[in-house]
Formats: structure tokens, sequence, C-alpha cells
């Protein structure tokens, strides 16, 4: 497979069902312009991802409730300094997103090269926020914050632990993206996985700033 595809290949022949083969729809300035026979693929794919954040939404609502209603049953809070590893972690999530909206842009203009690189970068990034987060509990474990000792340590732990989870389902997505990148098989979903995973991913990034903001304010 080529690194680079050219203004020729991008509209290269994918096979379709019947034998026969359809063409890519035509691009714009970025190489692709959202219209052509992908959009509506692209809007399926993106309502699937829209559906599952607003459940991963209703789960962190839910725990803020439960957690804003305990805070003020009794006088067992004991609030905690965060690890300051949270904040570099912050920004490396932030970088991320930087990172996957090149892999968007490289994608739109047929670059595969590009479109594998930044994807790699994106999941090297991701991984590195959830190294911070480990890092983050051993060092309240290392100050005796142990997840049961403490409603407000708890709460810690399972907002934390629950946005790491969904990320690693993010990550789990880039990796397919990037196994079906190496692939010589026509690939005629492309489009629609990298724009739901970009999606995805910057939600993940918006969740995680209300769960930090959450932890530093209502303590």
């Amino acid at each position: 497979m080529p690194a680079t595809l050219t203004a020729t290949e991008t509209e290269a022949q994918l096979e379709g069902g019947d034998g026969g083969f359809v063409t890519l729809p035509p691009t714009g300035d970025d190489g692709w312009d959202g219209s052509g026979p992908d959009a509506g693929l692209v809007q399926r794919y993106k309502l699937g991802v829209w559906i599952g954040m607003g459940g991963i939404t209703m789960f962190f609502a839910a725990l803020t409730s439960a957690m804003v209603v305990r805070q003020g049953l009794s006088g067992d809070w004991q609030p905690f300094s965060l690890p300051p590893v949270l904040y570099v972690s912050t920004l490396v999530l932030l970088v991320s997103s930087f990172a996957i909206e090149r892999a968007r842009r490289e994608m739109r203009q047929a670059r595969q090269d590009g479109l594998q690189r930044w994807v790699n970068v994106t999941s090297v990034l991701g991984l590195a926020f959830l190294a911070c987060q480990v890092i983050g509990w051993q060092e309240l474990v290392g100050r005796g914050i142990y997840l049961a000792s403490n409603p407000a340590n708890s709460f810690y732990y399972v907002l934390t632990a629950g946005h790491g989870a969904h990320l690693l389902g993010g990550i789990a997505a880039l990796g397919y993206i990037w196994a079906r990148t190496r692939s010589a098989r026509a690939w005629p979903t492309r489009e629609a996985a990298v724009e739901a995973a970009a999606l995805y991913w910057h939600f993940l990034d918006v969740l995680w700033i209300y769960i930090l903001g959450l932890l530093l304010f209502w303590r």
C-alpha cells in the first residue's frame, strides 16, 4: 500500500457488495467535505457515539449527585489534597486532543502515513494519562488514603477509575483504526471510524476537565 495517497488515488476503487466498484466522494480543500456516499455512514457512527456518550454522562451525573448527597449526610467527610500529577495528566490529555485532530485532518487529506502516526501519538498520550492516574493512586496510598477509609476517598477512586476505564475503550478504538490502516484491504468505513473516534476522544477530554473541577472545588 502506498504511504501517501495522491489526488487520483483518493478516487480509489473500493469493491462493492455486488462485485462492482464504487468511487470515494469528491473531496474539499482538506480532503473530505462531509458529503457524498460516506456522509450517511459517518452520521450513523457518530449517532452511535452520541448515544454512548449520553449513557456515560448519565453515569457520571449519578455519581456527582451521590457525592453531593453523601457529603451532606454526616460529618465523616474528610477532604484531601489532590496528587500534583493530576495536573500533568490533564495537560497530557489536552495535548492528545490536538493529536487526534491532526489524525482526523490526515485522514481527510488521504495521507495514510500521517493518519497512522497521529493515531499512534494519541494512543501513547492516552496511555501516559493512565500512567499518571496510577501514579496518583500510588501517592494517595502512600499517604494512607485508601478506597474504603473515607467517603471522599471512595468517590475520588471511583470517578478517576471510571474515566480511565472509558479512556481504555477509546485507546482500543484507536488500536483498531491503526490496525486497519496497516491492512492492504479496502476499508470503506475509514472516515466514519476516525470521525467517531475523534468525537469520543474529545468527549473524554471534556469529561475529565469536569471531574477534575469537581474534585477540586466540591470537597
